[in-house]
């Protein structure tokens, strides 16, 4: 496959640093990008806009390349800064877990210290800045109250809701963001992993779980590795893998398995609606750390058209034009990795469920909470609603401006 993304070579040098596990290879790989890295500061930014510091900083270590001290310091601080959250958020993660159990409500986490754990068998080295478990969609209400009982407060989509735009909210979005000032934690609440149903079908909070002991020796229920696996693939398809750390999360979770391994966990991801979003991992591992594939399945996912046109627009949006700048700042390449959502399903009832997607905003259900016997208004609604919230941005933005 060829692809019109010529990487900068600090980002190359960021991604050999993720390669996993540690070995000689990998420090080899690290030393041979060093050596065409010039600007040392922009290196530090491709890091941050990556989040992958906890990776970069003990893999530059072990391959001994001498550092600027000013980026030395940094990148040790912020691997330093990781590995705190992280037993932080797994000693909060246990006592969520506690609470909810106590209040019969299943929980799993799915990505966060679970995931780090399992992955690369530590909590200081993957990056998380939040608390991300799920429930089934009939306890979100009551999953959203104990929350706010035991310290957290809301912020995304808004502080305040009444309980009308609560269950407006909960039918049309798949998460509440909350934050815990005192420890300052936030949390997802998740009651769905996707906004489309069919890219995890039958992927929920009773799908078959485990539990995985943390390094704290804190034990916490997460899915089973099909599950995980698909859910990790489909989450970074949907954002177009614009951040390394979730393509590393991927890569490290499957890097010591064997060609029956890693076909069994493409083809559970195929039953569960999301072979796309798995194929076009595989060859992004195997593009950037040489990730051994299955003959069978590395020839069925070379071929595919639509994999080619997926993974160009991952390139792209991963590294873009310097691998530094935030994707979130560039509006044409969001509305590209929107679009891209369009081919990660096959069939109209994918199609249909994403144009469903695009008619009815999460938001739209704060702004106007609708009974569910009236929810068939919200696509009359999307155009008066997005009119409104770009003029309020355009407003709020020239403010801003006067105010600098």
């Amino acid at each position: 496959m060829k692809h019109d993304c010529d990487p900068p070579p600090e980002f190359l040098l960021v991604a050999a640093c993720c390669r996993w596990p540690p070995s000689d290879r990998r420090d080899a790989a690290v030393r041979e990008a060093a050596r065409a890295v010039v600007d040392w500061r922009r290196f530090v930014r491709v890091v941050n806009r990556q989040r992958v510091a906890g990776l970069v900083q003990p893999a530059l270590k072990a391959a001994t390349i001498a550092l600027p001290p000013d980026v030395a310091a940094e990148l040790a601080q912020s691997a330093q800064q990781i590995a705190v959250q992280n037993v932080q958020s797994a000693g909060e993660s246990a006592r969520l877990q506690t609470i909810f159990d106590e209040a019969h409500i299943p929980i799993v986490f799915f990505k966060g210290v679970s995931l780090a754990q399992l992955a690369y068998g530590s909590l200081s080295l993957k990056h998380s800045k939040d608390i991300d478990f799920l429930v089934l969609p009939e306890h979100a209400e009551s999953a959203l109250r104990i929350l706010e009982q035991n310290g957290y407060a809301l912020v995304k989509p808004a502080e305040h809701l009444s309980r009308m735009q609560r269950l407006a909210y909960m039918r049309h979005a798949k998460e509440f963001e909350l934050l815990n000032r005192t420890p300052n934690i936030r949390v997802e609440l998740h009651w769905h992993l996707t906004d489309n149903p069919l890219l995890l079908k039958g992927v929920d909070a009773r799908s078959p779980a485990r539990n995985v002991v943390t390094s704290g020796g804190l034990p916490l229920r997460t899915l089973c590795e099909e599950e995980l696996f698909a859910y990790l693939c489909a989450h970074g398809a949907v954002h177009s893998w614009a951040r390394l750390k979730w393509l590393a999360d991927v890569n490290a979770l499957i890097a010591n398995r064997d060609d029956t391994e890693i076909e069994r966990l493409f083809h559970a991801a195929e039953a569960r609606g999301a072979g796309l979003c798995a194929g076009q991992a595989l060859l992004l591992c195997d593009r950037f750390w040489g990730l051994k594939l299955p003959p069978k399945v590395e020839a069925a996912l070379k071929k595919n058209r639509r994999l080619e046109r997926l993974v160009s627009t991952a390139l792209i949006a991963m590294i873009g034009t310097d691998a530094e700048t935030e994707i979130l700042d560039d509006r044409r390449m969001q509305r590209r990795i929107y679009l891209t959502q369009y081919l990660l399903g096959r069939g109209l009832s994918y199609f249909a469920a994403q144009c469903r997607i695009a008619i009815v905003h999460p938001e739209d259900a704060v702004q106007y909470p609708l009974p569910l016997l009236l929810d068939f208004l919200y696509p009359a609604l999307r155009l008066p609603s997005w009119i409104w919230r770009h003029a309020s941005g355009i407003v709020a933005s020239s403010v801003a401006r006067k105010e600098a």
